[in-house]
């Protein structure tokens, strides 16, 4: 389905009924990656699934932020008349989660925050956002799977998911990759709003994940009161891909509650 929005068109997956449930997708991938999900979770709720702005059928891509995303997310949600739903985000989609909570709080009725972080890029990982930067704009998007699959999936991850998740990888364009990279160098850090949150709220790490630490999940989970802590097993930086059996037994129980 597509939505007509002042950024552009938004593409998205509107499947099941119940209460509402907005899954937003990791970079450099689109709607595609919640495929796992969706016959699990779409038995008892309804599901909201777009492709975030420039990846996927939104288009065209242009700069963007965490904030304007969120902007984008509740525009959204307003046209198709849903007051609030709950929020399930990995990666980049956590930070745009967070970042939709702190603008949006009364639209938020539950959080899941799977392979994220609450802080901003430090100035090494600045550094090796603007080295991405600079290979992207003078070789495009060939460099991205040499690039993001070592650190997106588990080693010795199995070739179907190293296969699904390149093919996603090889559908985003330049543009929106260089606008993407850019938003996540320069977003803001989300700590100080951490105690703030009050929805219900759960963190999930990937055991083997190399990108966000399974002790920075723990403390960030520790940051919001009464929130809930999962480490998925067998799992890197894309949990809901390579184990999404544990995946969707950890979330569905929790969006049962």
């Amino acid at each position: 389905m597509k939505l007509e929005l002042k950024s552009g068109s938004l593409e998205y997956l509107d499947v099941g009924r119940g209460r509402t449930v907005l899954l937003i997708h990791a970079f450099p991938l689109n709607h595609c990656m919640w495929e796992p999900q969706l016959s699990v979770l779409s038995a008892e709720f309804r599901l909201l699934v777009p492709d975030i702005r420039g990846f996927g059928g939104s288009q065209p891509p242009s700069p963007w932020t965490m904030e304007t995303i969120a902007d984008d997310l509740n525009g959204f949600l307003e046209k198709i008349d849903v007051p609030d739903c709950a929020f399930v985000g990995v990666s980049v989609g956590g930070y745009i989660a967070l970042s939709f909570w702190s603008k949006y709080p009364g639209r938020v009725r539950k959080l899941v925050l799977a392979n994220t972080r609450a802080r901003a890029d430090t100035e090494t990982e600045k550094a090796a956002r603007n080295d991405m930067l600079a290979a992207l704009e003078q070789r495009g998007t060939a460099i991205l799977p040499d690039r993001m699959l070592p650190r997106l999936l588990k080693p010795n991850s199995p070739p179907a998911v190293v296969s699904r998740v390149r093919s996603m990888i090889d559908e985003a364009s330049a543009p929106a990759a260089i606008y993407a990279v850019m938003a996540l160098r320069d977003r803001p850090d989300s700590s100080t709003l951490l105690h703030r949150i009050h929805c219900p709220t759960m963190v999930i790490c990937g055991e083997e994940d190399l990108l966000v630490h399974g002790d920075e999940s723990r403390a960030m989970a520790d940051a919001i009161r009464g929130s809930r802590f999962v480490r998925i097993p067998k799992s890197g930086h894309l949990s809901n891909l390579e184990n999404p059996d544990e995946f969707n037994r950890v979330v569905l129980d929790f969006l049962r509650q």
